[in-house]
C-alpha cells in the first residue's frame, strides 16, 4: 500500500458510482409511488368535478394542482441536478492533491 493516492482515488471512484447507481434506484422507486400513486390520488381527492359535494374553492384546487406539478418537474429534475454534483465530486476527488506520507 505504498500508493495511498491511487487508492484513495479509486475508492473515491468507486464510492461515487455506487452512489450514483443507489441514487438511480431510489430514484425509480420513488417515482413509480408519486406518479402512480400519490399524484392521482391528491388530484383526484382536491378536483370539484370528481367528488360529489366538495367544499374546495376552484381557486384552490386549481392552487393545488399548480404546485403539485411543480413540484413533481423539481423532482423529475432532481436525478440530472445529483448526477452532475456527484460527477463533479469524482473529478474534484481525483485531482485533489493529497499529502505525502513516506515511511
Amino acid at each position: 500500500m505504498m500508493n495511498k493516492k491511487g487508492y484513495s482515488i479509486g475508492f473515491t471512484w468507486v464510492f461515487a458510482l455506487v452512489t450514483l447507481f443507489g441514487l438511480g434506484i431510489l430514484y425509480i422507486a420513488f417515482t413509480q409511488v408519486f406518479d402512480a400513486h400519490l399524484v392521482p390520488t391528491i388530484k383526484d381527492l382536491t378536483d370539484n368535478t370528481t367528488m360529489i359535494g366538495s367544499n374546495i374553492p376552484l381557486d384552490t384546487s386549481e392552487e393545488i394542482h399548480g404546485n403539485i406539478d411543480k413540484y413533481m418537474a423539481f423532482w423529475h429534475m432532481l436525478p440530472i441536478i445529483l448526477f452532475v454534483v456527484v460527477i463533479i465530486y469524482m473529478l474534484i476527488a481525483s485531482f485533489k492533491k493529497e499529502p505525502s506520507t513516506s515511511w
